[in-house]
Order: C-alpha cells, then structure tokens, then sequence
C-alpha cells in the first residue's frame, strides 16, 4: 500500500459518526420540544391515577378512561372546528379528513391488538398506551386548527 492508500479516511466511520451525531441532534431536540409542551390535565389525571395503584384492574381503568377523555376532547374538538369553518369546501374537506383519520385509528387499533395481544400486563399497557396515544395526537392537531383559526 502507498502512503496516499494509508491517509484514506474510513468512510464507514466518517458516516457512522454523522449518523450518531445527527442523532443526539434530533433526539435533543425532540427532548427539548417535550418539555416546552405543557401537559394536558388529562394526561396528567391519567399519570396520577396509574401512580396511585399498579395492579391490572386499576391500570385498565385509568387507560380506559384516559382513552374516553381524550376522545370526548377530540369530538368536541372536531365539532367546534366544523362550526367555526365557513364555507361547505371547507367542512367537507374536513369531514373528508376525518373520516380518513378514523380509517388509520381503525386499522392502527387492529395492528395493535395483533401485536400486543400476548399475556402480561405490559403488553396490555402498550396496546393501551397506543390508542389513547392515536387520539390523543388528533385532538391536539384538531386543537391547533382552531387555535390557527381565531
């Protein structure tokens, strides 16, 4: 081998190095946006009720009615949208979206349970986790919307 061979940086490394730090990168950033972003009371209800008692009959509950805050939240969320939205294009529009929205929450929900369907409490806590999750992410989005269009 030459010298001009053995100067060569690894390309594998120099890449390998990029990647990683556009990783910290990201998930620094990602970590900041988190704590900029208040928590909602439901979510935070939801923490405190899965705290105060770890046994699985209580951890269904407090996902169960997690779950039904947060799609209350999206329901009435969507419905003062459609009122606020003026022009008929613009409601069907969003009715358009949203029940596409229902098609992904539908199959997300059923991959869910194939994935998750195993024993254990965990696995139940993932499943559940996943769906409030699901629309959790609706309702802020349907929440930005309105906030966008004050």
């Amino acid at each position: 081998m030459t010298d001009k061979q053995n100067r060569k940086p690894n390309r594998c490394i120099i890449y390998g190095f990029g990647f990683m730090a556009f990783a910290l990168t990201s998930a620094m950033a990602c970590r900041g946006y988190a704590q900029d972003v208040k928590e909602d009371r439901i979510d935070e209800e939801y923490r405190k009720c899965l705290l105060s008692d770890t046994s699985y009959a209580n951890v269904a509950d407090c996902s169960f009615a997690a779950f039904g805050k947060w799609d209350k939240e999206m329901n009435k969320a969507y419905n003062k949208l459609l009122d606020r939205l003026k022009k008929e294009k613009e409601k069907d529009a969003l009715k358009q979206a949203q029940a596409a929205w229902k098609s992904y929450k539908d199959a997300e929900f059923t991959a869910y349970d194939f994935m998750f369907n195993q024993p254990g409490n965990k696995m139940s806590l993932m499943r559940a986790e996943g769906r409030i999750e699901v629309v959790r992410e609706r309702t802020l989005q349907l929440r930005a919307y309105l906030e966008a269009l004050k």
